[in-house]
């Protein structure tokens, strides 16, 4: 067929000379068709779409397609038609570009799809000009037009960005990721000692593949191997043979993909389940179901927290069992970054189904109180955890357990407790005062009346505060905040205020204009119940937020994006996935984030969350309107939500456009460092994603390990090589964050202990800032840090002439006295100047 194809190339030529000259629209739209080709990569596979092939279906759907491009279209219109009729199937089926005149018979054109896994005839009949195309390639044409579609259909300025001007890799494309080695395999399969059958290896992956995940995968794409540029063809095949096969794999949903079980055939089928058998080998078994049915099984046992890891098992298992290929050979990406969410031995995720039943319990006791003056209506969770996106969900506290154990355990434990936000309601009435202050105060009776009725009816211990009341239950604190239906009318009209003021030309109280907008409980109800309903639909968005909630942490950013920031962020990668499907595994999901911040034109244009998807083609129009208003006054992330769409609830203080800057570069960073580990044979530099240089600053404060209330989430040791270190000595009252039961035995309230909602290292920069002020910006991790970070603020104004007159060692000794016991060494980096 490569020759026949050669031989008819100037009639191919006349023909597509004469029939697209049919239609004036067609140069545009193949130029169309081919960029949408080229930028998902097609060109480049040995089996997949060319330009040729593209332009002769071009030519087909305007001469004798089933569905027309007439002359009186226009170029997307055409590209739309071709565009569907990939998505329909076209080339799944056997084309002849003269049906009506051709000379084959009826079963000479059912040998050529007995031969061929794609058939395109020639305008001669007698070359198939697809002779090269797989199943494979098939299918994924057809997946990416499909996708295509849904962009066009459902973008509201048609996809243009999403359809033509993004390129599709590999990394980011596939939900799994196979990469085997084949330079140093051991020639044991008689396919791998053959050098010109190395197309038959791939072919026998794919089968395998194919019948073992074929139920669980939308697409399994094995790439064909392809000769280097440089190739010598005198030396032969052998260095095609010794490059590394990949297979990407693109599942259909994740509860189908991460099941346990694979049902086989019944007992009774003997031939089948000998099949079953021989593939399956010893990880057969029969088992009898609750129907009375007994099947033949392969069954993948893990804790739910690791059923993202029964694909990659399958697959690993396949390859050794079939191909005989070394373990050390099989690389699957699926569970290499899982480290970066442990805490401890065990996922830290595991905590929150015993979080989600406390908090039913709390609930139905909450609302079943019938001594207050008004009956609580409502409770909304506010915390991350509720919604699986807490990297450290709270884990069970003895000691916040309604009674100690008999036995208490000989070990230490932490003293500090995080809580988990609930906002709760009342039901209505008028009787409420109007002054701000008197409704604070009310609010506060409510909380110690519902502390003191939760505590004689219910025999919860509880901590009451002006405006929450923390309750230890079940071996967590939950921290009750009430709402009341006035306090978003008090905030709207505080933070009007300095708008108006501003356009009469009068200068705003500093008060308001400042006003934490964040604070507002029902902002954060509405943020909360979203993204729940989000995690319903999308059961990778928690593992893909937690990763990149690790990640920004990680690298210091903790000062510059609000966790509800990163939330945002990682749910636009679910509803604006294209031209990708969503993502269906941690790793792709955590890929397209840093792909996401790093390619975004932030500077030019909003990024749209649409969460509940109903915005309307106006209210796009508003959000574009309010963006080019106020251009040169935006936040750095102008990021439109639902229930914000001016952008002034999460960025407007944060992060500036320098700190943008050197959030993108990071991204950058990890981003090809990702890409690198999942095409490459690197399984070392996974754990490097999440680690930052400590020489880009100016002043470390070095953490004391003991000191740290969960040191065993610092990823890596804190290694500072200074020009001036001040060592802390600490004072005789030493903070210490652990407790030991056993000297607790007898204590009557032990609760007392705790320290709810403490952070010690957010206390410390707190401070800082109270004594420093803007010198400094700041860099730490929240999560584990073991160490916070400073740079001098490059200002030309008061905290610059403050930097000069100060020696740079007395501030040094200023921040060790202010970490004292928190706070092992205060050191200056070596630098000429200050960072700016």
């Amino acid at each position: 067929m490569s020759i026949i194809e050669d031989i008819d190339m100037q009639n191919h030529s006349l023909y597509l000379r004469d029939t697209l000259g049919k239609c004036e629209c067609s140069s545009d739209a193949i130029l169309l068709l081919k960029v949408w080709m080229r930028q998902r990569k097609f060109p480049q596979m040995h089996d997949s779409l060319n330009g040729f092939i593209m332009t002769m279906l071009l030519a087909y759907l305007i001469s004798t397609g089933d569905r027309k491009i007439t002359s009186n279209m226009n170029a997307t219109q055409a590209f739309r038609v071709c565009i569907e009729s990939i998505a329909g199937g076209i080339l799944e089926k056997p084309l002849f570009l003269i049906k009506e005149t051709s000379r084959k018979t009826k079963e000479e054109r059912k040998a050529y799809s007995e031969w061929f896994e794609a058939v395109m005839m020639d305008n001669l009949d007698c070359c198939n000009i697809a002779y090269y195309m797989t199943k494979s390639s098939l299918v994924e044409i057809k997946t990416a037009a499909r996708a295509t579609l849904a962009v066009m259909k459902h973008a509201w300025d048609f996809g243009f960005d999403e359809i033509f001007m993004t390129g599709l890799d590999f990394s980011p494309k596939f939900d799994y990721h196979l990469r085997i080695s084949m330079k140093d395999q051991p020639l044991e399969h008689p396919s791998f000692a053959d050098e010109g059958k190395y197309r038959d290896i791939e072919k026998q992956i794919a089968r395998v593949l194919d019948q073992g995940i074929g139920n669980r995968a939308a697409l399994i794409r094995v790439y064909g191997r392809v000769p280097p540029p440089k190739w010598d063809v005198r030396k032969g095949v052998h260095i095609i043979n010794e490059l590394p096969v990949f297979v990407g794999i693109m599942i259909k949903d994740y509860d189908s993909a991460n099941r346990m079980v694979e049902i086989g055939p019944s007992a009774d089928d003997v031939d089948e389940s000998g099949k079953f058998r021989t593939f399956w080998g010893e990880k057969a078994e029969l088992r009898r179901f609750k129907d009375g049915k007994i099947n033949e099984t392969a069954v993948w046992e893990c804790d739910l927290t690791q059923r993202h890891l029964i694909l990659p098992k399958i697959i690993e298992y396949l390859i050794r069992r079939h191909l005989s290929v070394s373990p050390s050979c099989i690389h699957v990406s699926g569970g290499q970054l899982d480290y970066a969410l442990m805490d401890g031995k065990k996922d830290s995720s595991d905590s929150v189904r015993r979080i989600l039943l406390a908090f039913d319990v709390l609930s139905k006791q909450l609302r079943a109180l019938d001594d207050l003056p008004l009956r609580i209506s409502s409770v909304q969770p506010l915390h991350a955890a509720f919604r699986h996106a807490a990297v450290f969900p709270p884990e069970f506290h003895i000691l916040a357990s309604e009674r100690l154990a008999e036995k208490i355990p000989q070990r230490w434990c932490t003293s500090c407790v995080e809580p988990l936000e609930i906002m709760i309601q009342l039901e209505g009435s008028g009787k409420w005062p109007t002054n701000p202050d008197a409704i604070e105060k009310t609010k506060a009776s409510f909380c110690l009346k519902i502390a003191e009725s939760m505590k004689r009816i219910h025999g919860i211990k509880c901590i009451a505060a002006e405006d929450s009341v923390d309750l230890l239950m079940h071996g967590f604190c939950f921290r009750l905040r009430l709402h009341h239906e006035k306090d978003r009318t008090l905030v709207n009209a505080r933070t009007e205020k300095p708008a108006m003021e501003k356009s009469l030309g009068s200068k705003p109280d500093s008060n308001s204009a400042n006003l934490p907008l964040h604070k507002d409980l029902s902002l954060q109800s509405l943020h909360s119940s979203m993204l729940s309903a989000l995690q319903g639909r999308y059961p990778v968005y928690g593992p893909t937020v937690r990763l990149a909630k690790r990640w920004i942490a990680s690298h210091l950013f903790s000062d510059v994006l609000k966790e509800e920031v990163i939330e945002l962020l990682v749910a636009y990668l679910f509803l604006r996935s294209a031209p990708y499907s969503p993502p269906l595994s941690r790793v792709t999901g955590f890929i397209r984030f840093l792909l996401l911040i790093r390619d975004y034109a932030w500077y030019f244009k909003p990024l749209i969350v649409d969460l509940n998807e109903d915005f309307t083609s106006k209210d796009y129009e508003l959000i574009m309107d309010e963006f080019h208003a106020g251009n040169k006054t935006n936040p750095a992330m102008f990021i439109a939500s639902p229930y914000d769409m001016r952008s002034r609830t999460w960025t407007v203080a944060s992060p500036d456009q320098f700190s943008l800057k050197r959030l993108v570069a990071y991204a950058r960073t990890s981003a090809e460092l990702l890409e690198k580990l999942i095409e490459g044979d690197m399984p070392e530099r996974w754990p490097s994603i999440f680690c930052t240089p400590s020489n880009l600053y100016d002043i470390i404060l070095k953490v004391q390990p003991q000191r740290l209330s969960h040191p065993h989430r610092v990823l890596f040791p804190v290694d500072v090589k200074s020009r001036v270190k001040v060592t802390v000595k600490a004072p005789g009252d030493e903070f210490n964050p652990w407790l030991l039961l056993p000297a607790l035995k007898g204590d009557s309230d032990p609760e007392k202990k705790l320290l709810v909602g403490f952070n010690p290292t957010c206390c410390l920069i707190n401070d800082i800032k109270m004594k420093f002020g803007g010198l400094f910006t700041y860099w730490y991790d929240h999560f584990g840090g073991g160490a916070i970070y400073l740079n001098w603020k490059s200002s030309p104004g008061e905290a610059a002439r403050k930097r000069k007159r100060v020696e740079y060692e007395d501030i040094l000794i200023e921040l060790g006295r202010l970490g004292a016991s928190f706070i092992e060494s205060v050191h200056l980096n070596d630098r000429q100047e200050p960072v700016v």
